[in-house]
């Protein structure tokens, strides 16, 4: 079985078991955290239902597994006339979650 879910913008098709890292959520380490849009639900090999724009009555849900940073984003900024230049550095905040079930 596998899902299409929405977070904050973003879309991920998930399976039962699977990790997926997500943008930083609230959720401490080991919290249960459930998504309620769910756009597509689907067997393999079987029927699919798809939600307009939402499936009623299907839910995700995951375990916080651990929250990790990105790489390293630098970013340039140079000015020709006085030779100024600025270096900014940035590291996206990530958490990792484990799916334990999809209804739907």
């Amino acid at each position: 079985m596998y899902a299409i879910l929405k977070d904050r913008g973003h879309q991920y098709k998930v399976r039962e078991g699977e990790l997926l890292t997500v943008d930083q959520l609230g959720a401490k380490k080991g919290e249960s955290v459930t998504f309620d849009t769910i756009l597509l639900v689907g067997q393999d090999g079987g029927a699919v239902k798809v939600g307009t724009p939402s499936v009623s009555g299907a839910k995700v849900t995951a375990v916080v597994e651990e929250h990790v940073k990105g790489d390293k984003t630098i970013a340039h900024h140079r000015v020709r006339t006085n030779s100024l230049g600025r270096r900014k550095g940035h590291r996206t905040k990530f958490t990792v979650l484990k799916i334990q079930k999809i209804q739907g």
